[in-house]
């Protein structure tokens, strides 16, 4: 709008001067010593306007003469960083193609003439990872680390991503790092909490828990699942019956009735040989929360007779309304033990056709050995020993 509005003066004032012009050309007269000049105004204004351009056009030339080095760098480095920008774009291509060879090669050829070099630099890491050519990414990561050490926490991220698989330890020791500068990074606590998870740190991981949930590091439910593992860690990594019993009277009677939970504080007392009130909680327990490792503990249950849980475990299969072959397990384990030797091999053959696992064969050959069946047993044996040779 601006632009239109200044030409429109201007064609005004063109117009209005050649008006002006027309009527009366008019004279200029310069003396200069002797010397006497006589002209047209007309004549004069057209000789102005024309020297002006060419004192434009020659000061124009100069100068881009003067900046011609200037220019040419800057035209070389613009051709440099399009070509990066193909070598990129055709990386990417070939990563959706599965092809990590040519994305690494792609990638990595123009990095260092990238605007977005980190990017090529740290996706090659990626491809060179993918190819398990350890080398090659470590050197691109020391790299990117050289050339661009303000990116440290990004730099450090992927890294500790890319270790996490076959060296956990280092990328723990990574996140460390990152945490101990940044303790309020969102991500960084996100990913080190992942880290100390993995690797049972429960006491570190159960420092930054409110630093977590402050920060938001995590969504509802990832918190959630990360919560619950951390006091599943913590139940089954107790070394004795006092810890055990502290840290389960610690939880939240919702806590104690989480399946994952209580599955790993019914393991470690079915371990200890402390089965005393197992059997009252879990039966509690699944009728709230169906859960197939729950229904597998019942079944592994010594203490009281066995015939009392069998009748409890036949209800739990008529509530289900299908066969499942871990209940089927259950039910098989306590036929036998209160010596219903058909009803219990019956069960365990039902559980083996739905889903033939090992601990299944091994449950029905003791099942004939306790029946004196020894023969029949050996046979079951050496069939689970098939199973696992297929394996």
């Amino acid at each position: 709008m601006r632009l239109i509005i200044v030409l429109a003066i201007l064609f005004l004032f063109a117009t209005s001067l050649a008006t002006l012009l027309l009527n009366d050309n008019g004279q200029v007269s310069m003396v200069w010593q002797d010397y006497v000049i006589e002209t047209s105004v007309s004549f004069l204004i057209a000789a102005v306007l024309i020297s002006f351009i060419v004192a434009y056009g020659v000061i124009r030339l100069i100068i881009n003469i003067w900046h011609f080095p200037v220019i040419w760098r800057r035209h070389r480095k613009m051709r440099q960083y399009s070509k990066a920008e193909t070598a990129m774009a055709k990386g990417m291509i070939a990563l959706e193609y599965g092809d990590w060879h040519k994305a690494e090669k792609q990638l990595i050829k123009s990095a260092k003439n990238s605007e977005a070099g980190l990017v090529h630099y740290l996706s090659a890491a990626k491809m060179a990872h993918n190819q398990k050519a350890y080398s090659r990414r470590d050197q691109y990561l020391a790299q990117a680390r050289d050339l661009y050490t303000e990116e440290y926490v990004t730099i450090g991220l992927v890294e500790a991503r890319l270790l996490s698989d076959d060296k956990p330890e280092m990328a723990l020791a990574i996140l460390q790092a990152l945490h101990e500068q940044q303790p309020k990074n969102p991500t960084i606590l996100a990913e080190y909490a992942m880290g100390l998870r993995k690797l049972g740190f429960w006491k570190t991981l159960s420092e930054i828990l409110p630093d977590i949930k402050k920060t938001r590091a995590l969504g509802t439910a990832e918190y959630f699942e990360l919560e619950q593992s951390y006091w599943a860690g913590k139940l089954a990594s107790a070394s004795d019956q006092e810890e055990l019993d502290s840290i389960w009277k610690s939880l939240t009677t919702k806590q104690q009735y989480d399946p994952a939970l209580l599955a790993e504080y019914v393991e470690q007392r079915i371990g200890w040989g402390q089965e005393v009130t197992l059997q009252a909680l879990l039966e509690k327990a699944i009728k709230k929360h169906w859960n197939d490792r729950l229904i597998y503990q019942y079944g592994r249950l010594t203490l009281g007779p066995a015939f009392e849980r069998l009748k409890v475990a036949e209800k739990w299969r008529t509530t289900i309304g299908e066969e499942n072959p871990v209940l089927l397990l259950t039910l098989g384990r306590l036929a036998c033990k209160s010596q219903l030797w058909g009803m219990g091999q019956s069960y365990l053959k039902q559980s083996l056709k739905l889903r033939p696992e090992v601990e299944t064969f091994h449950a029905l050959a003791q099942c004939y050995e306790a029946e004196g069946k020894d023969n029949q047993a050996a046979l079951i044996y050496k069939e689970a020993i098939l199973k696992l040779e297929r394996k």
